[in-house]
C-alpha cells in the first residue's frame, strides 16, 4: 500500500509541476505569468481548492494551507510567490511558516517573491490604501529569510490605472527580472 501511495504521489507531483518554474499564489499570478517567458502557473485556471497553488483573492494563509495538501516536487528549480495584497500586508501573515513550508515541498527551488500592489481603488469591490513603508516592511521579511524580491507591481494610483489587475508595463519588468533570476539560478545546476 506505501508503495502504490508513493507511486501516486510521485506522479500526481511529476504531472501538477511539470514546470521547473512555478508561479503560485493570488490574482497576480495571470499577470506574472503573461510576463515571464520562463516561469508558468500549473495551471491557467486557479482553483479555491489549492490544487493548482494560485486562485484570485486568495491570502497567505490560504497558500499555506495549500501547500500542506501538495506532494513534495524536488524537480522544482524556482518558485514564484505573489501574495499579500489580498491579506492588506497584515503583521500576522506567518512569512517565517511559509517560507518554511516552502522550503520543505520544493526543497531543490530557490524562491522568488514579487511584492505586490498598495492603494488599490476599485469602485465596486475593495481598497487597499496602506503606506509604501508598511508593504516594504511585509517583504524584508521574506527578503531576512533569503527570498529573492523583484520589482514591487507598486501604488496602483502610478503602475496600473488603480487597480493591478491587468498587463500593464510594470509587469514586463518583473517578468524580465523574474526570468533573469532563474537564468542565473539555472547557471548553477
Amino acid at each position: 500500500m506505501m508503495k502504490i501511495l508513493f507511486i501516486f504521489f510521485t506522479l500526481i507531483s511529476s504531472v501538477l509541476a511539470s514546470s521547473e518554474n512555478i508561479i503560485i499564489g493570488d490574482s497576480l499570478c495571470t499577470f506574472i505569468d503573461n510576463a515571464s517567458k520562463k516561469a508558468d502557473r500549473l495551471s491557467p485556471k486557479g482553483d479555491i481548492a489549492g490544487t493548482y497553488l494560485w486562485y484570485g483573492g486568495t491570502t497567505l494563509t490560504w497558500l499555506k494551507s495549500a501547500l500542506t495538501k501538495y506532494p513534495t516536487t524536488p524537480t522544482v528549480r524556482n518558485v514564484i510567490i505573489s501574495t499579500g495584497t489580498n491579506s492588506i500586508y497584515s503583521p500576522k501573515d506567518d512569512i517565517a511558516g511559509l517560507v518554511s513550508l516552502l522550503n520543505e515541498k520544493f526543497p531543490n527551488a530557490h524562491l522568488i517573491v514579487v511584492p505586490g500592489s498598495w492603494w488599490i481603488k476599485q469602485p465596486t469591490r475593495w481598497v487597499v490604501t496602506v503606506s509604501e513603508e508598511t508593504v516594504q516592511k511585509y517583504y524584508e521579511q521574506f527578503e531576512a529569510l533569503g527570498v529573492s524580491l523583484t520589482t514591487p507591481v507598486g501604488d496602483s494610483r502610478i503602475c496600473c490605472s488603480n487597480d493591478p489587475h491587468g498587463n500593464f508595463q510594470i509587469y514586463k519588468t518583473i517578468g524580465a527580472e523574474i526570468d533573469a533570476i532563474i537564468e542565473e539560478n539555472n547557471s548553477l545546476y
